[in-house]
């Protein structure tokens, strides 16, 4: 009898065990347990506006208490991700990442947990660019609770970082003013409660002093120079058409140097405008060049002359409206 109470002991000592063990891979609380969040930018390599990604370098960390895991340590012990519970946090829009800490989490003797880990590559984020070069875009981390929704996880923002991105960053092209942090929850198609999220959002402005000197003001003398046919007597048709060929030659060379400069995307931006209306403006001097000379061979020099006359005034007048209706 002796023997089977002693047995009998045992086994509810090992199933007390393992429940205790299966308690761990559970939340410590039944209601919306709080789990504190950091995503910290430390550098933005690069902002891809063709592809719509960025590449960055960024510090995430995670905290939360659980009582179950107090201990009489010293200091912290280091426990798996297949130990304990955890919130089991995934970044939402990531492509390419590279996890650069091992994966562990600290517990220390209060119970209270932490997850370090950095981690460096590209993120997909979607951008609208119909005022490029002169756009502002927000860049995104997002980070989603697999599996838990808001009545289970409660993400809360961390208050560690007054300012949640580094001084010094790498991009060249952009200023980053400023970041942002929502916490609401997400839901692919819109529809039900949706998991525990939060996303974390940085400010990028465009530098437009790059598009001004490489682009926009070279584009701008050779428009300016198509204008100088109007300039020279309708006799001289010969001089005329070679100037506004020239010119017209010298603005699709120039496109394509262009070209691989700009995004990629199936609708116009306001420089692709800006292009438009001053490859058309440079094609239509060329055609006021053949009129006018048509004109002159024909006799009829003062209307040739009346006509360039008019164009010195018509054609800088369109150009200067066109380059507010697409650059403003």
């Amino acid at each position: 009898m002796n023997q089977k109470m002693l047995v009998l002991t045992v086994l509810l000592g090992l199933a007390a065990g393992g429940a205790i063990c299966a308690d761990l891979t559970v939340p410590p609380s039944d209601g919306p347990f709080p789990v504190t969040v950091l995503v910290y930018m430390l550098d933005i390599d690069e902002i891809d506006s063709s592809q719509q990604t960025f590449t960055a370098n960024v510090f995430l960390k995670y905290e939360w208490n659980d009582p179950r895991l107090a201990h009489e340590g010293d200091g912290p012990v280091i426990k798996a991700t297949d130990e304990i519970w955890h919130p089991h946090l995934q970044i939402l829009n990531q492509q390419k990442l590279w996890k650069t800490f091992d994966e562990h989490f600290e517990v220390f003797p209060d119970g209270h947990v932490s997850y370090r880990q950095r981690v460096w590559g590209d993120f997909s984020q979607p951008m609208d660019l119909r005022d490029y070069p002169a756009d502002d875009q927000v860049l995104t981390v997002q980070l989603v609770a697999s599996g838990h929704t808001p009545d289970q996880v409660e993400l809360v923002a961390s208050t560690e970082a007054v300012h949640a991105i580094s001084a010094d960053l790498s991009v060249t092209d952009f200023d980053i003013t400023g970041s942002e942090v929502v916490v609401e929850p997400y839901s692919p198609m819109d529809s039900g409660r949706g998991v525990a999220s939060i996303r974390s959002s940085f400010f990028a402005n465009r530098k437009v002093g790059y598009f001004l000197v490489k682009v926009i003001i070279p584009l701008i003398l050779i428009v300016m120079m198509s204008w100088s046919v109007f300039w020279i007597d309708p006799a001289e048709g010969g001089t005329q058409i070679g100037v506004a060929t020239t010119t017209m030659l010298t603005l699709i060379a120039f496109r394509f140097a262009i070209d691989s400069s700009l995004p990629k995307i199936s609708y116009l931006t306001r420089l692709d405008t800006f292009v438009m209306a001053s490859t058309v403006l440079v094609f239509l001097s060329l055609f006021e060049v053949v009129i006018t000379s048509r004109l002159a061979k024909t006799g009829r020099h003062e209307r040739a002359m009346r006509l360039d006359q008019w164009s010195r005034l018509i054609f800088p007048g369109a150009f200067v409206a066109l380059t507010v209706l697409a650059l403003t």
